[in-house]
C-alpha cells in the first residue's frame, strides 16, 4: 500500500462558531476547543473543586465545569471582580439561561466528550490520591517536610542564646 503524505491532505482549521443573541447581544460559541485549551479546562476543573475530603464537590464540579465553558468556548468577557465569587457568576448565568443555551451549541459529541474526560480525570485522580501509593506519596511529602522542620530546629538548637531558654525552662520542669 502506497503511503499519503499527510502535507496533500489540505487540512486547515476551522475556527467555526455558532452564535447566541441574547439582549440583542451576540455570544460566539466555538464549535471545536483546541486539545490544549481542553487539557487547561479539565486541569482547571479538577483543582477548583477539590475538597479536603479527598473527593471533588459535585456541586463544585458543575459550578466550575460550566464557567471553564463560558470561558474557553465563547467571546464573553468576564471581569476579575465578577470572577471573584464564581458561584454567584454561575447563579446569575445559570438563572438566565445562558449555560444551557451556550451548551446547546456546543457540538453534542464536542460536549459529551469533553464532561466524559473531566469525570475519568477526576475519578482516576481520587482513585490514586486514596489507594496506597497516592497515599504513601503524601506521607513522604509529609516527612520531607518534617525533616525540614527537624533541620531547622537542630539549627536552633544549636544556637547558645536558645540552650540557655531550653536549659531554664528544663529547671522550671523540674
Amino acid at each position: 500500500m502506497a503511503k499519503t503524505p499527510f502535507s496533500k491532505l489540505g487540512l486547515k482549521k476551522k475556527n467555526e462558531t455558532k452564535i447566541l443573541t441574547y439582549n440583542e447581544q451576540e455570544i460566539e460559541v466555538k464549535q471545536y476547543l483546541p486539545t490544549d485549551d481542553k487539557i487547561d479546562l479539565i486541569t482547571n476543573v479538577l483543582q477548583l473543586s477539590a475538597d479536603d475530603n479527598n473527593f471533588a464537590n459535585p456541586i463544585k464540579v458543575e459550578v466550575y465545569f460550566s464557567l471553564e465553558l463560558m470561558y474557553h468556548y465563547t467571546n464573553l468577557s468576564f471581569t476579575d471582580k465578577q470572577k471573584e465569587n464564581p458561584s454567584k457568576l454561575y447563579d446569575l448565568l445559570e438563572e438566565n439561561e445562558i449555560i444551557a443555551a451556550v451548551v446547546d451549541l456546543i457540538p453534542q459529541n464536542e460536549y459529551k466528550l469533553l464532561f466524559n474526560w473531566t469525570q475519568e480525570t477526576i475519578d482516576a485522580f481520587y482513585k490514586y490520591r486514596n489507594s496506597v501509593m497516592g497515599i504513601l506519596d503524601q506521607v513522604s511529602a509529609d516527612y520531607s517536610n518534617l525533616e525540614l522542620d527537624a533541620q531547622k530546629l537542630q539549627g536552633e538548637m544549636a544556637n547558645p542564646e536558645n540552650l540557655g531558654l531550653l536549659k531554664d525552662v528544663m529547671e522550671k520542669l523540674g
